[in-house]
């Protein structure tokens, strides 16, 4: 495991979508699909971040949620944030990171959508506003947040 370092922010945000797929929970359920990923949609999904409305979701580059191809994912619970973003063809994950649970084993408050997962402490964070920028960031590029330090497997 590696961290990966804050960088500066580029100057303005990009304008792009670039996700194909959106849902509440980690699943392609058509129950919990977000079908409106235009740009009002993405708004939405934001400020539900920031709100702390939505507890998880879901965003992937392919359209039908295949997680074969990068995906983002947050889970959320007592506060505890996760977020992820996988790209399994290069066998590639980054997550949030808690310094102060880096060598820890504890796990998170946190009840996954999935339903099986477990969440360790040290890949939480506890920062709204950062995971709705993380959201909009992967939205828009496909990619981690650069303002943001990440726990890698590289």
């Amino acid at each position: 495991m590696n961290i990966i370092p804050k960088k500066e922010l580029p100057e303005t945000m990009p304008t792009d979508i670039c996700i194909k797929f959106a849902s509440r929970r980690f699943s392609t359920n058509e129950k919990d699909r977000i079908h409106d990923i235009s740009e009002a949609g993405i708004q939405s999904i934001i400020n539900n971040i920031r709100n702390n409305t939505y507890k998880s979701l879901f965003l992937s580059l392919d359209s039908d949620g295949d997680i074969g191809i990068k995906f983002f994912q947050l889970e959320s619970g007592e506060g505890w944030i996760f977020v992820q973003i996988c790209d399994e063809e290069e066998d590639l994950y980054y997550s949030s990171v808690n310094v102060d649970y880096l060598n820890s084993n504890e796990e998170a408050p946190i009840i996954c959508s999935d339903g099986q997962s477990v969440i360790m402490k040290r890949n939480t964070m506890h920062d709204l506003e950062m995971a709705a920028k993380c959201v909009e960031w992967f939205i828009r590029t496909g990619e981690p947040y650069p303002c943001m330090e990440w726990l890698t497997n590289r």
